[in-house]
């Protein structure tokens, strides 16, 4: 028995913001929010281009590889927001995240980065079937801070992971779906404001789509909406509904921003058929210099605590990387950034070598201490390869060495070092 989709979905400002960054499609087999963010670094933008280019994926999925091809969409859609930035530098910080929902008559294939939240009210039962890519989640799955205290952490809205970064880790799930359940994806411009128990309330009254969505915008509103609320409402329904248009609405309805991304993809497009030019292999890359004074360091982190405190994400620092010092004292490739922001730890360790640091040069030693920062991990790992090579040495760590984690195995650290 194939089941179908009763669908309807609004996207309104709010009544704080000036614009609208959420975007929103519903189809009969695609649906998906995105909640853009960035502020004058365009998320708006970051947002359209998403849901515009993985709204292709409205037709009945493929038999097989239907992960693989949503995943190839997400990559697209973070590509052609990466393309973006790399084109105009001051949208740096752009991003967006994004929930979607791929149907085939039976089953559901979720995807889910950041806190757009995806719900499901099934015989009577309410439950939340995304989790949210937030610090105050980790905290709580962490056990450090319970649900009801990170619903008032004043850090609830920072994110760990949004489209728009070099690299993205969406999830993914299967869920079957059953006549009568009816699913809510939303901005979190609905979840902040609007309890779960009044959410709850209203999808198990309303009597269609249509009816719960307008009733979950409202109270969004009367609640003093200070961010954009996006809600689409997807009912199972045995029963084919008839001929339904597609929904677009928010950010993705611009059509200024429509044609941005448009042609975006046909750059990359062009770029991909094009041929590749050959790198000079005389060409020597331009020195870095290891300094970083401590004007341009300070300066940094004021930018960055300001950017979180206006609502900006831990996301974006994921995307940074330097090299530095382990706590076992081995030189590493750091994800993040070689300070605190507002009090918090910004860094995560990405990949230990089996150097210690004090085998380093004086110099090298000191500019480690204060992290070396590079443009992509690419970058951190030319750093990290150049400084596990001593000259004075004149030997590279075996490849198997540098993987070896030298707190969790001490004994093959200590062999690899004193080869």
């Amino acid at each position: 028995m194939s089941l179908h989709l009763r669908y309807a979905a609004i996207s309104d400002r709010g009544v704080v913001r000036q614009g609208n960054q959420d975007s929103v499609f519903a189809g009969s087999h695609f649906v998906a929010v995105a909640d853009g963010m960035g502020g004058m670094a365009a998320g708006d933008l970051a947002s359209a281009i998403v849901v515009n280019t993985i709204a292709r994926l409205d037709v009945p999925p493929p038999a097989d590889s239907v992960v693989d091809e949503l995943a190839d969409a997400v990559a697209d859609a973070n590509r052609a927001i990466r393309r973006v930035v790399a084109d105009d530098p001051q949208k740096e910080g752009m991003g967006t995240t994004l929930t979607a929902l791929w149907f085939d008559g039976e089953w559901f294939n979720l995807v889910h980065i950041g806190d757009s939240r995806a719900y499901r009210m099934r015989d009577g039962g309410f439950e939340q079937i995304t989790v949210d890519d937030t610090y105050v989640q980790m905290l709580v799955d962490e056990g450090r801070i319970t649900a009801e205290e990170a619903e008032r952490h004043p850090q609830r809205s920072l994110l760990l992971r949004a489209l728009g970064a070099s690299e993205v880790e969406p999830a993914f799930q299967t869920l079957k779906g059953v006549p009568g359940d009816r699913l809510l994806l939303c901005s979190d411009g609905l979840s902040g404001p609007v309890s779960d128990a009044d959410i709850a309330r209203t999808l198990q009254t309303a009597a269609s789509p249509q009816e719960a969505a307008e009733s979950l915008v409202q109270q969004a509103l009367d609640a003093g909406a200070p961010d954009n609320v996006t809600v689409l409402i997807a009912d199972v329904v045995e029963e084919d509904p008839g001929d339904q248009r597609p929904i677009i609405g928010g950010a993705a309805a611009d059509a200024r921003l429509a044609e941005s991304d448009t042609a975006v993809l046909r750059a990359i497009q062009a770029e991909e058929e094009g041929p590749e030019e050959a790198p000079d292999a005389e060409e020597e890359p331009a020195p870095k210099s290891r300094r970083r004074g401590r004007v341009w360091r300070t300066i940094l982190a004021c930018l960055i605590v300001l950017a979180l405190a206006a609502g900006g994400g831990v996301w974006w620092i994921r995307t940074q990387y330097f090299v530095g010092v382990s706590d076992a004292g081995n030189i590493s490739i750091y994800r993040g950034l070689p300070f605190e922001v507002a009090g918090l730890q910004a860094a995560w360790l990405e990949v230990e070598s089996a150097r210690p640091a004090e085998d380093a040069n004086d110099a090298e030693e000191a500019d480690l201490q204060d992290g070396i920062t590079a443009d992509s991990l690419a970058d951190a790992e030319a750093e990290l390869d150049d400084l596990v090579d001593p000259a004075a040495t004149n030997t590279r760590l075996d490849p198997i060495c540098a993987s070896i984690d030298a707190e969790s195995v001490p004994a093959a650290a200590k062999d690899c070092r004193d080869d």
